[in-house]
């Protein structure tokens, strides 16, 4: 009788330990909080063991789903641990290098409380890739454009658009996150085009690899096909009349000389109405450990 006691007084200590660490299911999500994040270069700027600098601001930001850009150096077991440090159990990293130690090589990542399913890597015909996966009725599309050519941008816009639009759920709940590297439409009057067309100019003859400039002008091409498809961009949609840039941050002002937008969270149509916030989050850390600035949204889980 003892033992049976001892046995159900112990049963019921474990009971409370799992209930002390179930996470609440995504169906009971009243809002869901969204970041997406380039954390240059492998979050090199974070020299300690496991990235922690990183997983200790993530935690602060308690955020149930993470895409991230620029995740080098990063292994499948890395990243899961990386994750779990800042509470995520599920985590997918778009590729790994096939020469270890490789330093261009520039995945994306996503992280998330809850299970992340229907994963699809996409990196043929683009330059970084695609990450596709769903967590619950959500399908992210987490991606880092290229840097160099403004033609190939529009070309890999348009086959992941085109993946939505031939997907089982073309009208679903779709959030396309990532550095885009590309300049919108909307925000045609926070820039100064002949200083920036100046600055273009210049990097492009230090570095000919570079075709950014289209017959010598700005191009809006990649952001304008996104909106043509009747995606919403959400930081233009809190903010309309204001121009609010991801890029540089404070310890990166040599690589441009002008405030700049290339962080980017769209939203399908049908999610219009579910944005609550969005705000580029600017702080001590996010000042100085990246030369981008994470974008974040918060939805109606709905």
């Amino acid at each position: 009788m003892k033992s049976i006691i001892s046995t159900a007084i112990f049963l019921g200590a474990l009971g409370l330990s799992f209930s002390s660490y179930a996470t609440e299911s995504l169906e009971n999500k009243k809002e869901l909080k969204i970041i997406s994040y380039n954390a240059y270069w492998g979050m090199k700027s974070d020299t300690s063991e496991g990235k922690q600098k990183f997983a200790e601001w993530a935690k602060q930001q308690d955020a149930d789903i993470i895409a991230w850009q620029e995740m080098n150096h990063f292994t499948r077991e890395k990243l899961e641990a990386f994750a779990q440090s800042y509470g995520h159990n599920y985590a997918v990293l778009l590729k790994e290098p096939k020469v270890p130690g490789d330093d261009e090589f520039f995945p994306t990542a996503i992280t998330s409380k809850y299970p992340i399913v229907n994963v699809n890597k996409v990196v043929d015909n683009l330059w970084h890739g695609a990450l596709f996966a769903d967590v619950g009725k959500y399908h992210f599309v987490v991606t880092h454009m290229n840097p160099f050519r403004t033609a190939q941008r529009i070309d890999e816009m348009n086959l992941i658009l085109d993946s939505i639009k031939y997907s089982n759920d073309p009208d679903g709940k779709w959030i396309i996150a990532g550095d885009l590297n590309s300049f919108s439409p909307l925000d045609k009057k926070g820039y100064n085009e002949s200083e920036m067309v100046n600055d273009l100019k210049e990097k492009e003859a230090k570095r000919p690899v570079l075709k950014n400039l289209v017959d010598g002008k700005m191009d809006y091409t990649v952001q304008q096909n996104i909106l043509s498809r009747g995606f919403i961009d959400v930081l233009k949609q809190k903010y309309p009349d204001e121009f609010v840039a991801t890029a540089p941050t404070k310890i990166f002002y040599d690589q441009a000389k002008t405030p700049l937008r290339y962080d980017y969270i769209y939203v399908s149509p049908v999610m219009k109405s579910d944005v609550v916030d969005v705000k580029v989050l600017k702080d001590d850390f996010t000042d100085t450990y990246s030369d981008h600035y994470p974008v974040q949204m918060i939805i109606k889980n709905q």
